[in-house]
């Protein structure tokens, strides 16, 4: 008999998500811009107002919600964080000239990791503007072309999807 180990798989997971962003039905445009604003929010260091930050953007600019989330974990989750937030710190310090060294900012996601919404953002704005000025230069510049490749990617995507559903409906 075979050994079944049950629990949780990180890649098994990892699949399940990326078939349900790509089976979701909607408008292409609105999905495409959710992908990108969950791409773009999960990509910046801004782990405890993720969430907060999506709904904000997808109403803003009318995103699907769902996709954002989804896609929001699909590039945010505990494997990619620590390597999001050192290019982040590379980017950042490279950018803005300054010199924060990674205990610094090790220091902070520790501290960010293990609080709440409101300790979260009460322990953001008292730490450094200059950390957090490093921090979020480095993880916009990140951020801003994984969007907008996911946006024209997954696009580009749904619209031929739906196209073969059309061309298989007239076919009937």
């Amino acid at each position: 008999m075979m050994n079944i180990k049950k629990g949780w798989h990180p890649l098994r997971a990892f699949r399940y998500y990326t078939l349900r962003l790509w089976r979701i039905r909607g408008n292409p445009f609105v999905l495409s811009r959710g992908v990108s604003i969950g791409v773009f929010i999960g990509l910046t260091p801004t782990i405890p107002f993720h969430t907060i930050l999506i709904l904000f953007f997808c109403a803003l600019f009318r995103g699907n919600v769902v996709t954002a989330l989804i896609a929001n974990w699909l590039v945010s989750n505990p494997f990619t964080i620590p390597g999001q937030y050192y290019a982040a710190w590379k980017l950042g310090v490279m950018m803005t000239g300054t010199s924060i060294s990674w205990a610094e900012v090790r220091e902070l996601i520790e501290l960010l990791r293990h609080e709440g919404v409101l300790e979260a953002a009460r322990t953001t704005l008292s730490i450094s503007p200059k950390i957090l000025l490093c921090l979020l230069t480095g993880g916009v510049i990140l951020a801003l072309p994984f969007a907008l490749a996911s946006y024209f990617g997954c696009l580009y995507f749904y619209i031929q999807r739906q196209k073969r559903k059309y061309e298989k409906l007239l076919k009937r």
